[in-house]
């Protein structure tokens, strides 16, 4: 749950004002836990990428034990436009929200992280 605490409250940050979109949540909820779990980790790996700000690594890593196309499509975040980030990652947070709902009575404090600079 502590991954998911943490996941959870870096989205909620970064999409304050930001609102989900339905279809894209219809196909989140078609998702099996695994699959859920993978996909919002690796928007939470490149959410956390793009506010390193960093040059020196232009997308996420490849892992050994992803299989390829998980490993592709971490890639292919890197290539999405900060609107269209924006979305998949409301999308995440507002499934994480509803596959977790006591995540909305925690409140956990990330001061070393600087949504507004994405």
């Amino acid at each position: 749950m502590d991954i998911a605490t943490t996941q959870y409250e870096a989205l909620k940050s970064f999409l304050e004002t930001h609102l989900a979109n339905v279809g894209a949540k219809e196909k989140l909820n078609k998702l099996t836990q695994v699959q859920f779990y993978e996909l919002s980790t690796d928007v939470y790996d490149e959410l956390t990428r793009r506010q390193m700000n960093s040059n020196d690594v232009p997308f996420l890593p490849v892992h050994d034990n992803f299989h390829p196309k998980r490993n592709q499509a971490r890639q292919k975040l890197a290539t999405l436009p900060i609107n269209r980030f924006k979305d998949l990652a409301a999308d995440i947070y507002f499934e994480l929200e509803r596959r977790h709902p006591e995540l909305k009575n925690m409140m956990v404090n990330y001061p070393f992280i600087r949504f507004n600079e994405i």
